[in-house]
């Protein structure tokens, strides 16, 4: 971070009170975390659910350069540092400083949200568009209303584009942080019953998402997937529209292939895209749409698609020996489940599967965990490994049609050795998903010949 203003600017970016110390004083950064202070930082006082960092503004007087904080608990102080700003919410008004500072630049920025394939697309748009300049995006999953605005106060001269993915729990979350981007593209990857624990029900799923339609830049292009039920209501919208999928009417069409054959206004390209299997060639379809919104063309595309390297967990290969490991533990819901089973379909056998429990689906939990259960039992798997209290109506499903090559566990321990002992075998396939809480890589701690391809 390197706002280059001074603490008059700040202050009226964030429509605060510069309670002390003079308006034409640089301001470059500012820390969120106490625990890494340093002599001189400017402190910038969040309030979280379960923490409030304005109970530590005395302990961090002594080393500051300047607070940032509500106006109340700078009052309560004996003294004050150097600098001070004073704001009625400090959370609004990082956000006011992310919205002002984004408003600086006029590149092409992409924010990106959906139930899946947000940090995929995320990663492989960034792939293409680092072809023609650097590129600015939230770093792991820094997508909500925290992490989101100071990702966006990292843009800088030297960015030519910028990528953001965007997180969301409950209805208007998009809506709020997507106002903050005002992306020159908004990418919908797709719905799907993900974080329904908190949504409840489907079509508060879709009409979140849909809110970054509402805070598209003027002239902004709405890219979405055209082969979702769901989505396909937006076609009605009057927004530049670009579409991707596999049906014959969208703009950026998936075809058949060995490899990710995509086709745009008559044109064919072909990648050696890293995983493409699975959801990904949705994603990189969407990414692509992207790029071209941006006035990018096939050419850059097809460079960046084969640049693009794979984050970790998301259906990484790893080789053990003669074994081959799809690694998918970055998250499970639904949809992603469906995703990876459908890929397995593909690969050399003999199938293992070994699945945890699908987080926040609240009360669907049992009928979605029924329903994976009963697609495992057609899936032809040599054997199944299941773990979590969320999986036992899916091994009760399984049972339920006479399958009998299954192990049920409460957590993954129950089964961990014998798993262990499979992969070790050095024969098949093994598909190693589960939500994130589940630290399903766990189960390849220990294989010391693992190798990622």
């Amino acid at each position: 971070m390197n706002l280059k203003i001074d603490l008059g600017t700040l202050a009226g970016a964030v429509n605060g009170k510069l309670l002390k110390g003079a308006p034409r004083t640089p301001f470059d950064a500012f820390v969120t975390d106490t625990r890494g202070l340093k002599a001189g930082d400017f402190f910038w006082a969040l309030k979280g659910a379960s923490y409030d960092a304005h109970a530590f503004l005395g302990q961090a007087l002594p080393c500051v350069s300047g607070f940032l904080a509500r106006e109340d608990a700078l009052a309560a102080l004996e003294t004050l540092p150097p600098s001070a700003v004073a704001v009625a919410d400090t959370l609004k008004a990082l956000q006011a400083l992310a919205a002002w500072h984004r408003r600086r630049f006029t590149i092409p920025l992409t924010a990106i949200t959906g139930s899946n394939g947000k940090s995929t697309t995320k990663e492989m748009l960034k792939s293409i568009f680092a072809t023609a300049g650097p590129t600015c995006s939230n770093p792991g999953n820094l997508n909500n209303q925290f992490g989101l605005p100071l990702s966006l106060l990292e843009l800088s001269p030297a960015h030519k584009f910028g990528v953001f993915e965007l997180g969301a729990s409950r209805l208007g979350d998009i809506k709020e942080i997507a106002e903050l981007a005002r992306p020159t593209c908004g990418i919908i990857t797709n719905i799907g019953p993900s974080h329904l624990e908190y949504f409840g029900d489907m079509e508060t799923i879709f009409r979140t998402k849909a809110e970054i339609a509402q805070c598209l830049a003027p002239g902004g292009t709405l890219v979405y997937n055209y082969d979702d039920r769901y989505l396909s209501r937006l076609h009605k919208l009057d927004v530049r529209r670009l579409t991707f999928g596999r049906d014959t009417d969208a703009d950026v069409r998936i075809l058949e292939g060995t490899k990710l054959r995509l086709e745009y206004d008559g044109t064919i390209l072909e990648a050696d895209l890293p995983r493409a299997g699975g959801h990904n060639c949705y994603n990189a379809a969407a990414a692509a749409a992207a790029a071209l919104a941006a006035g990018l063309d096939l050419a850059s595309v097809k460079k960046g698609l084969e640049r693009y390297n794979p984050p970790p967990m998301r259906l990484e290969e790893i080789h053990i020996g003669g074994a081959l490991i799809i690694l998918d533990a970055y998250n499970a819901n639904p949809q992603s489940m469906a995703s990876a089973l459908a890929e397995m379909s593909s690969r050399p056998g003999p199938l293992y599967f070994m699945l945890g429990d699908m987080k926040e689906l609240g009360k669907y939990s049992e009928h979605y965990h029924s329903e994976l259960g009963a697609a495992l039992s057609r899936s032809g798997a040599g054997k199944i490994f299941l773990a979590g209290p969320e999986m036992k109506p899916a091994a009760d499903a399984y049972s339920k049609a006479g399958k009998k090559n299954l192990v049920y566990g409460l957590n993954l321990d129950a089964w961990l050795e014998e798993a262990r002992g499979l992969i070790r075998s050095g024969r098949g396939t093994f598909l190693i998903k589960a939500s994130r809480s589940m630290k399903f890589e766990r189960i390849l701690e220990g294989l010391t010949s693992r190798q990622g391809t």
